[in-house]
This record gives C-alpha cells, sequence and structure tokens, in this order.
C-alpha cells in the first residue's frame, strides 16, 4: 500500500461497474476519486477538479473519450496531465486514434493491477520532469524579460526621441538581431545606425552592447562616421565569433540639411524618397562587407554623399522586412515595398508600408526581425542650439597655446575637430559648452578645407542640382589631393572675470575678398554662407587676415 497520493484521479466511463472497479484499484494510491458518465461530464470535472491523471472511455453518449481529450489537453496548455485510454479495442487503427488525439497511453479491459500500477508510476515521473521542465522554463523567460528591459533601457534608451525620426523593430524572438540607434552630434548632425545581426535571439542580441557604446562615445566626442565605422570593426571583429557578423547602414544627416552621407555595408538598399510625391529619388546599395568579416575596412569606399531637399525622407530597413513571407511561401519584395512607398498618402509613408506588410503576411509566423527606420528631412528633425546664458566657470590656472598643422592627404585621413575639441575640453572643462565650440571650429575648417585648400566654388551650392554638382567634385579632389594645409592655431588668455578662447585658422588657398563680403542674414534661404553666420553668433569676434585665407574666432566664457 503507497503511503502518499499522487493527487486527484478523474475516471471517465458509461458503465458504472467498470468505474467502481477501476475506483477501488486506484484507491490503493491515495488517490481522491472524482467521475463523469461522457465526454462533457469529463470536461466540465476537469475545469472543477483540476485532476492529476484522467482514465478515459472512448465509446460515451453525448461526447466520446476522443473529443474530450482534445478539449481537455487544448485547456491544459504547457500543463501536463496525462490520459490514459480505457479500450476494450486493441487493434492497431483504434489505439493509433488515441494517441493521435492526445492521449498517453491506453489499458486494454479488464485492468491488470500490476499493469496499472506501472502505468501510473511512469505517468508520475513524467509529469514530476514536465514540473521541473516548466519550471526552468519560466525562470528563463522572466530572466529573458530582464535581460530584454535592459537591452532596451541601454540600447535604446538614449535614442533620439522626435516625430521625425520614425523607427520600429519586430523582433522574431525575445530579443531580436536588429538594433537602432540614433545620436546628435556637437554639430547638431544627426546620425542614425540600423543593423543586423546574423541570426536572431539572445546571442545575437549580445552584439549590440559594444556597438552601442562606441556609437555613443563617439558621436558625443564629434568623431565622423567613417571613424565610427573603423571602430566598430575592430571591435567586432576581435569580439565576434567565426560566421557571425553584423550589417550596418549608418547615415548621417547634415546639420544644414543640405545632404546625408550614407555608409551601407552588408545592408538591403537605403531609400531616398521625395515626400510629397513618393518618388523614389536615390536608390544608394551595399557598397562594403558587413563589420567584423575583415580586420581592416576602407569607410572611404562605402561612404556616400547625396543631396537632400527639405521634403526628403530616407527610409532604412532590415531584410526581415523584404524576405518577410505569406502563407503561400512568396516573399515581401523590393517590388512590393516600392509599390507601397508609391501609393503611400504624403504623411503616412512608414504606417502604410506596415499596413502593407501586415496584410501580406496574414497568419504566417515571423521568421526574422524586422526593422524599419523612416527619417524627414525637415527642420523639425534637428535640436535647437542652446541658446542658455554659459555657466561660469572658474578661473583656470594658467594659459596655453597649441598649434596642429595638417597637410596634403592627412586631411583626407583624420577629421582634427574631435582631437581639438578633445583637448580644449580636457584642458578648460567646459564641457557645457562643447557644442558652441565644436560648431565654430566645424564651420571654419570646413570653409579652410572646401574653399581654400580644394578651391570648390560656395556658388554651386546656389540650387540643390548644383549641391549634387559641389558634392561629387569635393569628392573627387579630396581623393586627389596631395598638396595644401590647414593649420590650427588655439589660445587660452584670461582676462577680469571672463576667459576668451581663441581659434585661428589658416589654410594654403588664395583667400577671397573678405573686405567687400557679406554673409547672408540668418533667416535668408541661401543653401552658402550659412555657417559663417552661426560663429558670429557664438563669438565675441571673428575677423580675417592676409589674402582671406586666415580666419580668426575668439570665444568667451565668464568666470568667477
Amino acid at each position: 500500500m503507497n503511503k502518499f497520493s499522487f493527487g486527484t484521479a478523474l475516471i471517465v466511463d458509461d458503465d458504472r461497474a467498470n468505474r467502481f472497479i477501476l475506483k477501488k484499484l486506484l484507491e490503493q494510491y491515495n488517490y481522491r476519486i472524482v467521475e463523469a458518465s461522457n465526454g462533457q461530464e469529463a470536461i466540465d470535472q476537469y475545469h472543477k477538479e483540476k485532476p492529476n491523471i484522467i482514465f478515459m472511455d472512448v465509446i460515451m453518449p453525448i461526447m466520446d473519450g476522443y473529443d474530450a481529450t482534445i478539449l481537455i489537453k487544448a485547456a491544459a496548455g504547457s500543463n501536463f496531465v496525462p490520459v490514459i485510454f480505457l479500450t476494450v479495442m486493441s487493434d492497431e487503427k483504434s489505439i493509433t486514434k488515441c494517441i493521435e488525439v492526445g492521449g498517453d497511453d491506453f489499458m486494454v479491459k479488464p485492468y491488470d493491477p500490476f499493469l496499472l500500477n506501472t502505468k501510473i508510476q511512469a505517468m508520475h515521473r513524467i509529469t514530476t520532469l514536465n514540473q521541473k521542465i516548466q519550471g526552468m522554463y519560466h525562470m528563463i523567460n522572466r530572466e529573458q524579460e530582464i535581460a530584454e528591459t535592459f537591452l532596451v533601457n541601454a540600447i535604446r534608451g538614449q535614442n533620439v526621441e522626435s516625430a521625425f525620426l520614425k523607427t520600429s523593430i519586430r523582433p522574431a524572438n525575445i530579443f531580436s538581431g536588429d538594433m537602432v540607434l540614433s545620436a546628435y552630434s556637437p554639430s547638431r548632425d544627426l546620425f542614425v545606425l540600423i543593423g543586423d545581426f546574423t541570426g536572431h535571439g539572445l546571442s545575437a542580441a549580445l552584439g549590440a552592447l559594444p556597438v552601442s557604446d562606441v556609437f555613443r562615445a563617439m558621436t558625443k566626442k564629434g568623431f565622423g562616421a567613417g571613424d565610427i565605422l573603423l571602430a566598430l570593426n575592430r571591435k567586432l571583429n576581435k569580439l565576434l565569433p567565426t560566421g557571425i557578423f553584423f550589417g550596418v547602414q549608418l547615415i548621417v544627416v547634415s546639420h544644414s540639411l543640405e545632404f546625408a552621407t550614407v555608409y551601407n555595408a552588408g545592408m538591403p538598399d537605403v531609400l531616398i524618397v521625395d515626400g510629397k510625391t513618393n518618388k523614389i529619388k536615390h536608390t544608394l546599395k551595399s557598397r562594403g562587407l558587413p563589420l567584423g568579416v575583415i580586420a581592416h575596412i576602407d569607410p572611404k569606399e562605402i561612404g556616400e554623399q547625396v543631396a537632400i531637399s527639405g521634403n526628403s525622407k530616407i527610409l532604412m530597413f532590415s531584410d526581415g522586412l523584404t524576405e518577410a513571407r505569406n502563407t503561400e511561401d512568396e516573399a515581401f519584395g523590393e517590388d512590393r515595398l516600392a509599390y507601397g512607398i508609391a501609393e503611400a498618402a504624403e504623411h503616412n509613408l512608414f504606417e502604410h508600408i506596415f499596413c502593407l506588410l501586415d496584410s501580406f503576411c496574414g497568419d504566417m509566423v515571423q521568421a526574422d526581425d524586422v526593422t524599419l527606420v523612416e527619417i524627414s528631412c525637415v527642420p523639425g528633425i534637428l535640436p535647437l542650439f542652446d541658446a542658455s546664458t554659459p555657466k561660469k566657470l572658474s578661473k583656470a590656472k594658467g594659459e596655453w597655446d597649441f598649434s596642429f598643422k595638417f597637410h596634403g592627404e592627412r586631411l583626407l585621413e583624420t577629421d582634427p575637430i574631435p582631437i581639438l575639441v578633445g583637448y580644449i575640453m580636457e584642458l578648460e572643462g567646459i564641457k557645457s559648452e562643447r557644442q558652441s565650440i565644436y560648431t565654430i571650429l566645424t564651420e571654419l575648417y570646413v570653409n579652410a578645407l572646401d574653399h581654400g585648400v580644394l578651391g570648390l566654388c560656395s556658388g554651386l551650392k546656389s540650387d540643390s542640382n548644383g549641391f549634387t554638382q559641389y558634392l561629387t567634385d569635393r569628392e573627387s579632389k579630396l581623393l586627389s589631393l596631395k598638396t595644401g594645409f590647414v593649420q590650427f592655431d588655439l589660445s587660452c588668455r584670461q582676462g577680469d572675470g571672463f576667459r576668451d578662447i581663441t581659434i585661428r585658422i589658416e589654410d594654403s588657398g588664395a583667400g577671397f575678398d573678405y573686405k567687400n563680403y557679406r554673409p547672408p542674414k540668418s533667416n535668408e534661404s541661401a543653401l552658402s554662407g550659412r555657417g559663417l553666420v552661426l560663429v558670429n553668433a557664438f563669438c565675441q569676434s571673428l575677423t580675417y587676415e592676409g589674402s582671406g585665407n586666415i580666419a580668426s574666432a575668439v570665444f568667451r566664457s565668464k568666470t568667477v
């Protein structure tokens, strides 16, 4: 006699005598017995009593054992409730059907006590094992939920929030192998990155943490997209195991909204769409391998610049979108996406694409992560300048001067602005004014490089078509650059209640007639010259020397 109970047993049989015999046999296992005379009563008793094991007759009135078992198993879900069929039939067809509808075992009448004991013991072991598995499953789910919350907060929580930047990631699993990062540089350029690690799930999502750290740290310091990609590739090449890599699209929308720089490595096309007509104006294809595959990449070979207008929209997406399949095993595809873009309403492009995708896929289970990003290239996408009064700074000990001079090809290979800003930040500790100093240096350097060293004519930027030619000429001249220089002379001087940082930039160009130069007003719509308006707004003074190839700006901070 067993001294412990296996719980509650439900006996389902329309014959009272059969129920009585089985009841007596089961009482030696200390089961609490409940009974039912047909399939419908069995379902009712299951919901009421939650039995630990069910003995189910096959042929019964109202509802037979087959249909009752199907409904009980569906109600039990992931909980294992063993059903042992009771039958006088031992042919293969009858036994096969018992198993097909969800039965776990069967017994042929009349009952053999020894056989009954072995089946009860076996079902009890399976139930115990199932309970352990369910416990582990719930624990894993809980840990995954915690990890997902952490990843979302660490990676996406710092992204740009704007009605003009729409993003969505639909993971195929709890964790996504896709990621979206966005941030503003100190010069107010908008950086947007979408990436796709091989596969999906936790193993793919773990790579998102180092990518996020590098992206955020370098954009905050003002590094260019090429430098960011180089750093990401170096890190991922060391960290990722063989066979895992990272497809990436990195878009930089210039703070002037004149152009976007696009880097596409191992990802689907980036689309530039006219915001009013929904016509696809540019299709920017992948120009390099995914990151992490090889140790060294050349960002210049991956990136390209494209002129944008005030109503342009930039669409970025992972291959999970175009490769999504319907119940007929057809792919959503690039043609269907292009059709959806063309027929979308002017302000409903993002939502329309997803409506079209959902209608196409129907009830099909999602096989891969789906990511879509829409960037509206309008003034509202950019942050406002911080116009607050600069904080008063403690008076630093001593003054300083330093110079940098970049020659020829070094101007192509190196972005000096993050280096110089970093020095100033370390020396003066004026982190709250990083954006102002970064903007001054950037605008003066771009003028020195483009119009001085490269000799580009700003008049080309009079319209969008001319600006496209300007970008083409700039890239061509940069790639063939062998001579010329840009020199930075920076100094800090203390005054009574203020501190002046002087930024002097000299280039090897012919200069310009600065005495008769009139910069455009801040409210004018010209595509050139607006940077100097900002420099004047931030600086105590802006002057020119020599033939116009030397600009000197003084940035003043108050001290206590």
